[in-house]
Order: C-alpha cells, then structure tokens, then sequence
C-alpha cells in the first residue's frame, strides 16, 4: 500500500515538474486516491496515517490544479502587457518626432543656440536657505511581537468564533517562533478553529501534526480525541476506533482516554 502511495506522489511531482497537465492526469490521479483507500478498507481499515497520506494527496491535486491555472493566466497577462509597452513605445518614438519637427526652433533661421548642460542643470540650494526639503522620514520597523501576545491574540480571536483571524496569529506564531513552548498549543487551536468550522478532514491532517511534531506536548491526548471524532463525523468508524485504542494505550490516566474508552465496544 505504501509503494502505492508512492507512486502516486512521483505521479504528482513529474506533473508539477512539467508546468501543465490534462484533466485526464488529474482524474487519474483522483482515481488512484479512491483505489488505494478502498483497498485499505478491505484489509482491515486503513491506519490514521494512511488515512492523513491520502488527504495531502488530495490537496496536492487542488494545489496543482490551481497552480496551473495561476501559470496561464500570469503568462496571459504577460504577453499582454508586453504587446502593449510595446505599442506603447512605438508611439512615443513617433509623437517625439512630430514633436521636434514641429516645435524645435531652425538655429539657422532664429540664430538662437541650444542651451549647454550647465544651463539646464536646476539651481543649487544653499545651506540655510528657507527652501523646503522633501525628504521621505523612513517608516520605522514595527516591533515583533513576542510568541505569548500571538498566542493571547490568536485564542481571543478563537473565543469569539473569528476563525481565520485565529489562525493567522497562530500561524505566525509558529512562523516566527517554531520552537516556543506554545508552539503545540498553537498547532491544536488551529485544528480547532477547522473543527469547529466542520472541515473534518482537514482537521483531521492538522491534529496529525500535533501528535507528529509535538510529541511531548501536552496536547498530544486531546488531539488523538479529536481526531477520532473528527473521523467519526465523516462516517469512518474505523480509523476513529484506532485513534480512541490508541489514545487509551499511550495515555490511560488522561481525560480524554476515560471518555474515548466508553466510545469503543
């Protein structure tokens, strides 16, 4: 199962290397995710990782969908935007001809002489004069803000049901701070805000990073609950029993392994 994951990845990674793909290589892929997960399931049920495997597929193929797109119309624009500097240019050339053609003095005729460099340099200004100068003050750099005023900001954010702003504070948290203490606090808060939006399965992939990178983390047990939930709200019980099993092996004085130990049979 796994040589089938990965080969479905260089499938992937030879499509994005290449710069386009069909409809017809998307769908296979598509087809090749849906394969796999219905051979895990009759084998026994698939792991939760495999499960989190096959999400990030699935993003990868909305991911390349959308780049592709992004790279046809940024290469529309360019080839538009060149056509018309190059019109553009061609204009100006022609208006600054008609323009000395009829405007410039004949120095024949007027007896006038061109003026020198010297004569169109602009005027120097001296020290002390009363004449203004316009110089920019630079802006001044705002100051970082520490990785606990972050995480403040981002559970205010997650306590008045303002999601997206939650997650970008917790996201720069982790950004700028990756080894803060608060860092697998912040990780859970942002499957949370994907839970509470009900986007399960990418709740799923974000409370699997919780368990994965932060594995002394004090969030390690309610994001096994969680998770398990979450499964069970996409209907798939059986990864949803592995993560509570596994929840009350690894973590048995836990809360959360009393409540999941009544969700299994």
């Amino acid at each position: 199962m796994k040589k089938t994951i990965h080969i479905i990845s260089l499938g992937l990674a030879c499509v994005a290397v290449a710069g386009c793909a069909s409809k017809s290589d998307i769908y296979m892929v598509q087809d090749d995710v849906r394969q796999l997960r219905e051979q895990s399931q009759q084998s026994g049920g698939e792991s939760a990782e495999m499960y989190a495997e096959m999400q990030r597929l699935r993003d990868e193929v909305a991911s390349l969908q959308g780049t592709i797109e992004e790279m046809r119309y940024q290469m529309k624009q360019q080839d538009e935007a060149a056509r018309q500097r190059l019109m553009q240019g061609e204009t100006a050339a022609t208006d600054s001809t008609r323009l000395e053609t009829l405007y410039m003095p004949d120095q024949a005729t007027t007896g006038l002489q061109p003026a020198s460099a010297e004569q169109l340099q602009p005027p120097v200004v001296s020290p002390g004069t009363d004449a203004v100068q316009n110089v920019a003050e630079p802006e001044a750099a705002l100051p970082k803000l520490s990785d606990q005023s972050r995480f403040t900001s981002g559970r205010a954010a997650f306590e008045r049901y303002d999601y997206p702003a939650a997650r970008k504070e917790l996201e720069i948290l982790l950004a700028d701070y990756p080894q803060s203490p608060l860092a697998d606090d912040a990780q859970y808060y942002i499957a949370e805000t994907y839970f509470n939006e009900k986007w399960f399965e990418k709740a799923i992939l974000e409370y699997q990073l919780v368990i994965e990178k932060y594995p002394e983390g004090n969030q390690r047990p309610a994001a096994y609950f969680k998770q398990g939930l979450a499964f069970e709200e996409i209907g798939d019980s059986t990864n949803a029993r592995v993560r509570f099993r596994e929840l009350v092996q690894l973590y048995p004085e836990s809360n959360e392994a009393s409540v999941a130990a009544e969700r299994l049979p």
